[in-house]
């Protein structure tokens, strides 16, 4: 084939090498000034474009205007960034007219599109709670010849996570007709649907990124993955979940820890679904990649998997793909040049290559990738974190009425998470937790992160025979005064409907009497194949460890418990410790007291650098055995139960005594005979 030539190509192509030669600099750069490098070894000169990897992202400052590169001899190379073709955004309408018709084992939908524009997707909406349903999509130009876009798909809402997106492959149509097949199942209403209309959309062209999975924990009803994605500022553009699980659907979330009002909290950036799911006569379909689209602005993301009342779902490997960040420069020579990060005062260059970014936006991309980090040896390089404070004000432990020791398995940044021993003594707002290490407070972070863990209790009948058609249970808690907000419980009995009442037994504090105190009130019903778990939200925490759930079963047979799990709030203390204590002397080991009603929360310079605190490399600490460390556990705190009506009753009976003798007294003496 003849090649074609373009004067006008050309002639830019001519201005931006000239541009290159002109623009190239023959200051010396002080290198001195960063802190860190990376070697990217070029063997021909010319026009290169590379993708920077997460590394020299994270090391960067956040604008990369830090980011410099020098050639062989030392040199400031110029260079511009470059990214993809904007995108003409898509258009989202509803449909000129909405149909629904029902036959006996389908449901036809009918749009009237009213556009001549290609369309993307077609959402449906429908107010069913929980379907699972194969469908037929067909278009149309005339309402005559229709031509199947899809056959077979499925559309869902299971478990937290749905899909109701139908692909129309960017077709025209005066007319869409989805078909969805109800042979088997109940039909399903459908209110609506909306067009999404066809835009402009650039190659998206992504690149994997070295991420791992360096944590996972399992709490109530959700799973939580820390991925560690090589290095901050990373512009993400899908994670895909790898799993061998056959069927499943899952709403997954991701999130990053960052400050508000002083206070670390997690921020969603993204939600997606992921599922392998099969309806009646189809085979199965799956979706593990979640298309995301934001810059994560730290390197650990936090992903929850929402697994509702199913088990934790198997994941075998998470891969992430990036939008890669294009750095364009030209290369006078062969030779080993330099990427500088880490200046956080320079300002951003300013080359006049800038102007050209458009126009190299369509250089082919280099294989070249720079090389792992080092130390820059004419920076002084100091730790992260360095200045942190590891010791606050002097403290005295006597007001405090437990102590447990913290065991650190390296040092560093730590994270503690409390215990059900810390969560039931300490003040509901953890205003009196102190971290304390040879008589100094150590300075900390609490964090109340949006996590809940759950636990199994005992459950016993506690029937009153005076009562024969109520039945009642005794419920366990592993310690009083617990921050318990939900009860869930499960039955195997197969049919049944009933009004819950979770209540406890405490004593009045003015009448010395045992009353009763009400948590929470549900309903309940089990039908055949529709067996769903009770979740009990409570109005308060129970102040005691017993707590009784109780239904009138009217003329019914009673039904059967199984198990009983109570879901608590999550809480971690983040601080700083300079090295591990396992092997020092006690004096020297890091101590947390609690149980003091009268403490104020006390305020910590570490504030100040919060946010370095939360985005850093964090290390596990835990907590040892409970320590009484006063023998008056009542101190500070309002007396209450049997003991308090006791002594109210005596305390009174005192004072009408004591008013008796003081009337006796004034009264006037009977006259002598």
């Amino acid at each position: 084939m003849k090649n074609l030539h373009h004067p006008s190509r050309d002639l830019v192509a001519a201005v931006m090498a000239a541009l290159f030669v002109l623009c190239a600099s023959a200051r010396a750069l002080e290198e001195v000034a960063w802190k860190t490098r990376q070697v990217l070894a070029i063997d021909r000169p010319g026009v290169l474009k590379i993708a920077l990897p997460p590394e020299t992202l994270g090391l960067a400052r956040p604008g990369l205007e830090d980011l410099r590169l020098v050639d062989p001899a030392g040199r400031e190379v110029p260079f511009v960034f470059t990214l993809p073709s904007p995108a003409q955004p898509a258009v989202s309408r509803r449909p000129a007219s909405f149909t629904a018709i029902l036959s006996d084992s389908a449901t036809q939908l009918v749009l009237e599109t009213g556009t001549s524009t290609p369309i993307e997707f077609v959402t449906l909406s429908t107010p069913a709670p929980s379907f699972l349903k194969s469908v037929r999509v067909e278009v149309s130009r005339d309402g005559e010849r229709w031509e199947t876009v899809a056959n077979g798909t499925a559309i869902f809402r299971q478990f937290g996570a749905e899909q109701l997106r139908l692909d129309l492959q960017r077709k025209s149509a005066a007319q869409v007709r989805i078909t969805v097949n109800d042979a088997g199942t109940r039909p399903v209403a459908f209110s609506g649907a909306v067009l999404q209309l066809a835009g402009s959309t650039p190659p998206d062209v992504t690149v994997p990124i070295s991420a791992r999975v360096v944590r996972r924990d399992e709490f109530a009803g959700e799973s939580v993955l820390t991925l560690d994605l090589g290095g901050a500022n990373v512009p993400l553009a899908s994670i895909e979940f790898e799993t061998t699980e056959p069927l499943f659907a899952r709403a997954v979330r991701f999130s990053v820890r960052e400050l508000a009002e002083e206070s670390p909290v997690e921020r969603t950036l993204a939600s997606g679904q992921i599922w392998r799911v099969a309806a009646e006569g189809m085979p199965a379909t799956a979706q593990g990649e979640v298309p995301v689209h934001f810059t994560a602005p730290s390197r650990e993301l936090f992903i929850h998997v929402a697994n509702g009342d199913s088990p934790p779902l198997s994941i075998d490997r998470v891969v992430a793909r990036q939008h890669p960040v294009w750095l364009v420069f030209r290369a006078a020579e062969a030779g080993s040049y330099s990427v500088l990060t880490g200046n956080a005062q320079v300002p951003a260059p300013r080359y006049d290559l800038a102007t050209l970014a458009t126009a190299l936006r369509d250089t082919p991309p280099s294989p070249l990738v720079p090389g792992p980090v080092q130390p820059n040896p004419g920076y002084k390089s100091t730790e992260a974190l360095a200045d942190t404070p590891l010791q606050g004000a002097a403290f005295d432990p006597a007001p405090w009425a437990f102590r447990k020791p913290v065991r650190l398995a390296a040092g560093g940044v730590q994270q503690l998470e409390l215990d059900l021993d810390v969560l039931a003594h300490a003040q509901a707002g953890f205003s009196d937790l102190r971290l304390s290490r040879a008589g100094a407070q150590v300075p900390y972070l609490l964090e109340r992160p949006a996590l809940q863990r759950s636990t199994a209790l005992g459950i016993s009948p506690a029937g009153d025979p005076k009562r024969p058609h109520v039945s009642r249970w005794q419920i366990k808690l592993p310690r009083a005064a617990l921050p318990i907000t939900r009860l869930s419980l499960a039955s195997p009995t197969a049919l049944f409907q009933r009004q819950f009442r979770l209540f406890e037994r405490v004593t009045d504090e003015r009448r010395g009497e045992t009353v009763e105190r009400a948590l929470a009130w549900a309903s309940w019903s089990h039908a055949p194949g529709e067996a769903r778990p009770l979740a009990l939200n409570l109005s308060s925490p129970p102040a005691t460890d017993v707590v009784y759930l109780e239904t009138d079963d009217g003329d019914n047979p009673p039904i059967v418990l199984s198990s009983v799990q109570a879901s608590y709030p999550v809480a971690r203390l983040l601080f700083k410790s300079d090295a591990a204590v396992s092997g020092q002397e006690k004096a020297d080991v890091i101590s947390l007291h609690y149980g003091n009603r009268t403490a104020a929360a006390p305020r910590y310079d570490l504030a100040l650098v919060a946010r370095q605190i939360l985005t850093a490399e964090k290390s596990i600490a835990a907590l040892g055995a409970e320590e009484a460390t006063r023998s008056d556990r009542t101190h500070g705190i309002s007396l209450s139960g049997s003991r308090a009506g006791i002594l109210f009753w005596g305390v009174l009976a005192l004072v009408v005594v004591g008013l008796l003798v003081v009337v006796a007294k004034l009264l006037p003496k009977p006259p002598t005979v």
